[in-house]
């Protein structure tokens, strides 16, 4: 076991004898000062570790192997730690998995030097882990990560009056609240963790807790499924639309955090629901998703300084005619601020092909945003959009995903296209024909495949 302190009472490092000998024999633990452990299996990024931990709030334990490292969590308080992701016969994912399992008061945070999507999907979904960082990491990344961890462990009374509020509106919920099973709830655990770190943030700066919502935002594209930056998008665009309609500096501001955080709520639902497209799905299935905008005011609302971001995310999917959800209000009841990120999200999801069958595109979006103005969408709010779409050439979303049921004659494939074999089936710059479209749907029949491809609108 590697053990080092912060600082001395003289402000001099203590090495690891010297610390040694001021503990009790069987524990690192120091009063009031939290005990961080970092596992990797390569001696100098350990040293690297001590070095930077010098003269932080913190003090250290090391460990070469996850063996290791749970052998020192059966004799020591440990309060957060970091492991590396590659190391011998024990993973990163599969240590903090099992620390979650029998420790689960300890933060867990990974750190890799390996773009290892899968092991890092299994660290998010098994270990819960509260952060990442990527090798090399940033120093002072990596310090704002393990303070907030440890402002976060902190706050665990705060944490549980979020969870009387959450039981107090869950009555607002109805059938959702009484269907929420044990994976759902912990995927509301999760949501208030990182608002958590959003609270703590903002009360620091604006900057940071704008960086902290990017960060945010990028964990709901991933969760999401979502390779198309929908979030940013919809903060990016909603942000122009409200500058070009005069608002407020407060409203625009207002604007720009609740496009980023509109889809929150979609993190309480099951994986398979939040990536399957709202035409596909069954009517509890429907029920569930439409339940979304009142599950993020529920978890928004509790976080001091997003009070009016939760008022704004809850009416997103409200429509003028009454026919939109979660209240079914009319146009007079609806913010504006909703009404504008309704437009831009929904835009950028029928692009996408996510909401009416055949719809994929801009073409087909603007068609569908243009018919529905005034009857669901605030016309001026459309025609302001619109204009600035235009003039952007949409080259914020050009190229985008489409299955083989979706492709139209004249689309222009932007990527290579493969069979699970690597054969070639379609060259990059090839222009969709009916025959293609045929050719290619007879092979899905054929070898019980389906496929994605990257395509453009024809010019």
């Amino acid at each position: 076991m590697n053990v080092d302190n912060t600082i001395g009472n003289n402000g001099e490092h203590l090495g690891d004898n010297d610390m040694l000998s001021s503990l009790d024999a069987g524990a690192v633990e120091t009063a009031g000062v939290s005990t961080v452990l970092f596992v990797d299996d390569e001696p100098p990024v350990l040293n690297a570790m001590r070095r930077f931990s010098r003269g932080k709030s913190w003090q250290v334990i090391t460990a070469n192997n996850g063996h290791e490292a749970l052998k020192l969590f059966a004799d020591n308080k440990i309060d957060i730690v970091v492991s590396d992701m590659r190391m011998p016969e024990m993973n990163g994912d599969v240590l903090l998995a099992k620390i979650k399992q029998q420790y689960p008061h300890a933060i867990r945070i990974l750190l890799t030097g390996h773009a290892d999507l899968k092991s890092l999907e299994n660290a998010i979904n098994y270990a819960g882990i509260y952060n990442y960082i990527n090798k090399p990491w940033d120093d002072n990344m990596l310090a704002e990560v393990i303070n907030g961890a440890i402002r976060f462990q902190g706050a665990e009374r705060e944490r549980k009056r979020l969870e009387d509020l959450t039981r107090k509106q869950n009555r607002q919920l109805g059938r959702l609240a009484l269907s929420l099973d044990k994976t759902v709830k912990e995927r509301t655990i999760e949501i208030e963790q990182a608002l958590t770190l959003l609270k703590m943030t903002h009360e620091r700066s604006k900057k940071s807790f704008n960086d902290a919502l990017g960060v945010v935002t990028h964990l709901l594209d991933w969760t999401e499924g979502r390779a198309n930056n929908h979030c940013r998008f919809v903060s990016e665009f909603s942000d122009k639309v409200a500058r070009s309609l005069d608002l407020s500096d407060d409203d625009i501001e207002l604007t720009q955090q609740a496009g980023l955080l509109h889809d929150i709520g979609l993190m309480a639902l099951p994986e398979a629901l939040r990536k399957k497209p709202v035409y596909d799905m069954s009517p509890e299935e429907l029920e569930s998703y439409q339940q979304h905008p009142l599950v993020a005011e529920m978890v928004l609302a509790a976080a001091p300084g997003l009070e009016n971001v939760a008022k704004v995310v809850k009416q997103h999917h409200e429509r003028l005619d009454g026919s939109g959800f979660p209240e079914g209000l009319y146009a007079k009841d609806i913010l504006k601020v909703s009404r504008i990120i309704t437009v831009v999200a929904e835009y950028h999801d029928l692009y996408h092909g996510l909401l009416i069958p055949q719809c994929l595109g801009q073409n087909d979006a603007k068609k569908y945003i243009k018919k529905q103005a005034g009857f669901a969408y605030d016309p001026h709010i459309v025609e302001a959009f619109f204009a600035i779409i235009n003039e952007q050439d949409a080259q914020k979303i050009e190229r985008f995903k489409a299955s083989v049921a979706q492709l139209k004659v004249g689309m222009l494939l932007d990527e290579d296209l493969h069979a699970a074999n690597q054969l070639l089936l379609l060259t990059q710059g090839t222009i969709i024909t009916q025959n293609i479209i045929d050719r290619l749907l007879s092979y899905q029949h054929k070898f019980k495949c389906k496929f994605e491809l990257m395509v453009k609108e024809s010019e």
